[in-house]
């Protein structure tokens, strides 16, 4: 019997499994070889019963048809991905100039762009503060929050680019965090993002770039666009 065989054959092979796409490959081959040795190990004065190997022979038939399926659905989902990658593309171009929130810890200081902070709060917390640091993680500025900063929702600083004692700094690249402090003392940091005029469209290799306030970032950190600050 198919199933007696196939039992026995996966006592053996235990200690060399193979990975989920060999199985796959492996039990239609093995289907194929184990019926080709019942037949060859059937007794001839007993036969296997006809209705018996018909029933195997339609197991194997839905085994087949199971696997093209499934490759049919996996072609089906990448040709769906490509299309819409390319009809994603091809809409990029007519974002140009509009406004994008992209979620990112990083802005670039330059004379030409605001600097914009922005972060998302869940619920209303009791304190805050905004730090900023440079590429050498040291602290450029802490901006304490309060008032409406501290309640739920969404807000935006627009930083004037000066440090801890109000000089301006040197345009670059800064990183910026959010810690927030619950009434019951429990602190976590907020989900942070910069706003700006969507300057270019880039497509590389690992994927779609806009380049907000020169800096080039995933298309997957934009989740918003608009017409307006």
């Amino acid at each position: 019997m198919i199933n007696e065989i196939t039992g026995a054959s996966a006592g053996t092979n235990s200690a060399n499994q193979p990975n989920s796409s060999e199985k796959s490959v492996l039990g239609r081959d093995e289907f194929l070889k184990l019926l080709t040795f019942q037949l060859r190990a059937q007794n001839p004065m007993k036969p296997y019963d006809n209705q018996e190997f018909a029933s195997q022979l339609a197991q194997f038939s839905q085994l087949e048809q199971l696997i093209d399926i499934r490759s049919l659905l996996e072609e089906q989902m990448l040709t769906n991905a490509i299309l819409t990658q390319t009809m994603s593309n091809s809409a990029l171009p007519g974002m140009l100039g509009k406004t994008a929130k992209a979620f990112t810890k990083q802005i670039q200081v330059s004379g030409v762009n605001d600097n914009i902070l922005g972060f998302d709060t869940p619920y209303n917390v009791s304190s805050g503060k905004m730090t900023i640091t440079d590429s050498g993680v040291g602290i450029v500025n802490i901006i304490e929050l309060s008032g409406n900063m501290l309640n739920k929702g969404t807000h935006t600083i627009n930083w004037d680019g000066t440090d801890l004692n109000g000089d301006k700094v040197p345009d670059g690249n800064y990183n910026f965090t959010v810690e927030l402090l619950e009434s019951n003392g429990n602190g976590f940091s907020a989900d942070t993002f910069t706003k700006g005029k969507i300057d270019a469209v880039r497509f590389k290799s690992d994927g779609t770039k806009l380049v907000i306030n020169g800096m080039e970032l995933p298309l997957n950190a934009i989740s918003d666009i608009t017409t307006d600050n």
